[in-house]
């Protein structure tokens, strides 16, 4: 039968029938009904949950209960990454895509789009999308480079060739990304080469220094100034290699705050010798002699107006009572010899210098420390045995 003949008896028997019929139109208008109101019910929202499997998604359920007894009995073979997400679909998608116990085996075992994961030429990972290996790159460079106010980052690049692929495969060769980026992470397979600058504050630790002052009793400290810290801005420029760095150097400091000593003044460190005094007001020689630091250096002087060495060191005496001859090599010559190791404050230390034999002469005063006329320049001066430790010739105590 033609089209046109099929059009010819359809209008024929659509004319004998008669429209007006009360039961025909009843009829009709409840199929209308009908109709409007499935419609409405395929189009109207229901919530339901959302199956996916190493990133893909496999269909709709109503409950999580209904999706782990399906995932339970389906994926117990495969090591699967099972996730579920709650979803607003129309009942008609859902009535689509509803998973049920005769498909959801054939949905796990069809193979599925997705997309390979190369870096430098090797396979390492497939991913359900091309997006999703963009998302890993992302996230494993931010998982190294951490830019902040201080932390100004130039550069940051991956090292390795990264390429992909369209492909098709089993879902069980399908990682997500969640995996994917772990496994970069824990393998190191990817390399981030980040330039930048990194600017820190640091500490100024405060430097201490001693002062003798032998105007204070036999070690006693005095602190004259207290010591505070200061601090310093530091930038570094920087290479780093997935965190560690390669390279890194000062590009700048900026002092915030200095940094104060702390000055302490020091009585004398060991008790000075103690001469009995016969005809002078003065027993402590250590006391006596430091009182003339300062005073100058005249050849052969034997007064405060002017000290040569053994000149001093008899006119310190003298007061405690003591006679010594005018010469260091005839002072050298009389008193108890006394060991470098043995050594009191009040003991006479001789030198070998600008002649043989003790051509000098000092009084120890504790601490390593003599106090002696030394030169023309200098006067009576503080000095440290260590310093004319070449020159030291011994000493005598009387």
């Amino acid at each position: 039968m033609h089209f046109k003949q099929i059009i010819c008896v359809t209008l024929t028997c659509l004319k004998k029938i008669s429209w007006k019929s009360p039961r025909l139109l009843g009829g009709l208008f409840i199929t209308m009904i009908l109709i409007g109101s499935f419609a409405c019910y395929l189009a109207a929202p229901m919530n339901a949950i959302a199956v996916s499997v190493n990133g893909k998604q496999l269909g709709l359920v109503f409950s999580q209960n209904t999706a782990d007894t399906l995932m339970m009995s389906a994926t117990k073979e495969e090591p699967y990454t099972v996730t579920y997400a709650h979803v607003t679909v129309s009942n008609a998608d859902y009535l689509r895509s509803t998973l049920r116990p005769n498909n959801i085996e054939e949905k796990i075992n069809q193979p599925y789009a997705a997309y390979q994961f190369t870096i430098n030429g090797t396979v390492i990972a497939v991913l359900p999308d091309a997006g999703d290996i963009d998302q890993v790159l992302k996230e494993f460079q931010a998982y190294y480079v951490k830019p902040t106010k201080d932390n100004v980052v130039i550069s940051a690049t991956i090292a390795e060739d990264v390429t992909s692929s369209k492909t098709t495969t089993q879902l069980s060769q399908i990682q997500s990304p969640e995996q994917v980026l772990k496994s970069l992470i824990d393998n190191h397979s990817l390399t981030v080469i980040c330039q930048g600058t990194y600017t820190e504050t640091q500490k100024i630790q405060y430097d201490t220094i001693t002062k003798k002052d032998y105007s204070l009793g036999f070690g006693k400290k005095e602190v004259i100034t207290a010591g505070s810290d200061g601090s310093k801005s530091v930038t570094y420029s920087y290479v780093q290699s997935n965190g560690k760095y390669l390279k890194k150097q000062v590009v700048k400091e900026t002092i915030l705050q200095a940094a104060v000593t702390k000055v302490i003044a020091e009585g004398p460190t060991a008790k000075p010798i103690l001469v009995a005094s016969r005809s002078g007001s003065y027993s402590n020689v250590v006391d006596y002699a430091l009182g003339y630091v300062g005073c100058p250096y005249v050849y052969g002087g034997i007064s405060p107006g002017g000290f040569d060495c053994s000149g001093f060191t008899r006119y310190v005496y003298a007061a405690a009572g003591v006679s010594l001859p005018h010469s260091s090599f005839a002072q050298y010559a009389s008193g108890t010899p006394v060991g470098r190791n043995e050594l009191q404050p009040g003991d006479l230390v001789f030198f070998s210098t600008y002649a043989r034999g003790a051509s000098h002469v000092g009084i120890y005063i504790g601490g390593g420390q003599y106090v002696h006329a030394f030169n023309y320049s200098a006067g009576v001066v503080v000095s440290n045995l260590s310093a004319h430790s070449s020159s030291y010739l011994g000493a005598r105590r009387y």
